[in-house]
Parts: structure tokens; sequence; C-alpha cells
């Protein structure tokens, strides 16, 4: 089985450090055959962690959070309020039968990098498309994150 998780493609994360993922991402998807395609959406809201503990009050509106790469047919969207997901995500891959799975988007610094140690740590192998994964942050930061990926998921 083939199943990928595109993380955070929202409007208000894209800026001209990951702008490319949105047409590369597309691509991908449209040149590949997938069991299930999943997306997160992140939401943020009143005194979040984010609001309280950075004092980030983006991706608050429905225009930002707005999935900017082409929505699949028979596709999952997973919101998440966190860098991670969540224990009722995991609960559908792990109904779905999905042991491995790819994942690109963006920030790999954060939330890609977050969602696969969540699939690792329940058993899901995460299969990290580095070429396909961003930051909206320092470059410096995303090229850190898939160092960090080639260690910590080597066979990814």
């Amino acid at each position: 089985m083939k199943n990928i998780i595109i993380v955070d493609m929202q409007k208000g994360f894209i800026n001209k450090n990951n702008e490319f993922l949105v047409k590369n991402i597309n691509n991908y998807l449209k040149n590949n055959t997938f069991d299930h395609i999943f997306y997160t959406k992140y939401i943020n809201y009143d005194n979040s962690p984010f609001e309280k503990f950075l004092d980030w009050k983006e991706v608050k509106d429905k225009d930002s959070q707005q999935i900017v790469v082409d929505i699949k047919p028979n596709s999952v969207i997973f919101e998440k309020y966190g860098y991670g997901i969540d224990d009722k995500t995991i609960k559908y891959l792990k109904d779905s039968n999905i042991t491995e799975c790819e994942l690109c988007g963006t920030n790999s610094d954060a939330c890609v990098a977050a969602i696969a140690f969540n699939l690792f740590d329940n058993d899901i192998k995460p299969i990290i498309l580095k070429d396909l994964c961003g930051t909206n942050g320092l470059k410096k930061v995303d090229k850190y994150a898939k160092v960090i990926f080639d260690y910590v998921f080597p066979k990814s």
C-alpha cells in the first residue's frame, strides 16, 4: 500500500521560501497512485499554545487555513491544533491498516518532524519525502531538519 500525508500546505504557511512545494507536490500527486491520501490542516485559536508561548497569532482565519495544493477525490483532511497529530488521527490510520506513510509539506522543522515522530511512536513507518518538504522560515533550519531526518529515520 502507498499512503501519503501532506502536511499543512495552507495559504498562511506559504511564502517565497517554500512556494515551490505547491507545484512539486501537485506533480507528485498527479504522477503517483496512492491507496490513501491524507492532508493535515492546522487551525490556530485564541489562547492556543502558539499564541500563549510563542506570541504567534497567525492561521486563525479561513483564508489563511485554505489548503493550496490539489485535494484529490476520496482523500481525508485531518484538522490539527498543534505540531503533531492527535490520538484520534492515529486511531484512524491504524484502523485503516496503515503501516507506513509518506510525508511531505511544511514546515520540515516543526509539523513534518512532529508527525514523523507521532507515526514512528505508534508503529507506523514514516517515509519522509525530503525533496517535497520545506519551511517558511530560515532555509538553514530546513537543512538542519533534513539532516535530523537522515539521522533519525535513515531508512525512510
